[in-house]
């Protein structure tokens, strides 16, 4: 349908509908319901602008409320975790049981060597990505030195399955995971 066929319809329904003249009464009975909104309208005016003042400070204060609860749980999580750390560091290790000295350096190899091997993998999805920019003699280079150290650390993690947590062990597998992740960032960086 077409705009000209919808507006002659249009015309048509006008057309239709009957033709009268509003009452006598019509237009006094607006102006009295104008006159009677105009009376109640200052106090409404005043009772909205009052509503809305006090809608327009409820919600920042209540996002005020909010900024202020998260920056105390944060200051507080600061203030015990710096405490913790000056409490730790202050004590003297031999307050600590041998073994809950070992366990704990345990624990914080076992994590460093988590984070690396998580930094490793990205940067080796990186160093990938950015082979096709860099010289092919460096990345053959890069490349056998990245297998020798993988090779370096799959022994080591052996070595550690079979003899436990051995100190000398320990320190060639984290040596091996510094220099695997610095090839890595090397080959990267290059290729920026």
């Amino acid at each position: 349908m077409t705009q000209q066929h919808r507006s002659d319809d249009i015309e048509r329904a006008v057309r239709r509908l009957p033709e009268r003249e509003p009452d006598d009464a019509l237009w006094p009975r607006i102006e009295e319901a104008l006159r009677e909104e105009q009376r109640s309208a200052p106090s409404q005016e005043a009772n909205s602008f009052l509503s809305r003042l006090t809608q327009s400070f409820r919600m920042p204060a209540l996002n005020l409320m909010l900024y202020a609860a998260v920056i105390l749980v944060g200051a507080a999580m600061s203030w015990y975790l710096l405490s913790d750390y000056a409490r730790q560091h202050d004590q003297p290790a031999a307050s600590q049981d041998r073994n809950e000295r070992l366990l704990d350096a345990q624990s914080d190899i076992e994590q460093a060597i988590f984070y690396y091997e998580r930094a490793i993998g990205k940067l080796s999805v990186l160093a990938e990505e950015s082979e096709a920019d860099l010289d092919p003699q460096f990345v053959a280079l890069q490349k056998d030195k990245i297998a020798l150290l993988r090779e370096s650390i799959d022994e080591c993690k052996t070595a550690l399955k079979k003899n436990g947590a051995h100190p000398e062990v320990q320190h060639y597998l984290l040596a091996a995971y510094t220099d695997l992740q610095h090839t890595l960032q090397a080959m990267v960086s290059r290729a920026q």
